[in-house]
């Protein structure tokens, strides 16, 4: 059964945290950004497209029905 002490965890995080700084630079968080920006364009671009192909069901699962399905809790057989 190990003890856990918060100083040597505080000084394992601490020397990670200085570690990584000096490894990333600012240069290389703002690449990251324009990356993930620009993937999830292509992403989004690319689900519209397949979406156009093969458009699947009009409703989705978990989500009011529209137009005539739609149920507003009044039945005809109650009149």
């Amino acid at each position: 059964m190990g003890i856990h002490h918060s100083d040597q965890a505080m000084g394992t995080l601490g020397g990670t945290v200085i570690a990584f700084i000096g490894i990333v630079d600012g240069s290389d968080i703002l690449k990251t950004g324009i990356l993930a920006c620009v993937g999830a364009m292509v992403s989004f671009g690319v689900s519209k497209g397949l979406h156009r192909l093969w458009p699947g069901e009009k409703t989705h699962p978990g989500l009011p029905l529209q137009g005539k399905e739609k149920n507003d809790g009044h039945d005809p057989e109650d009149e």
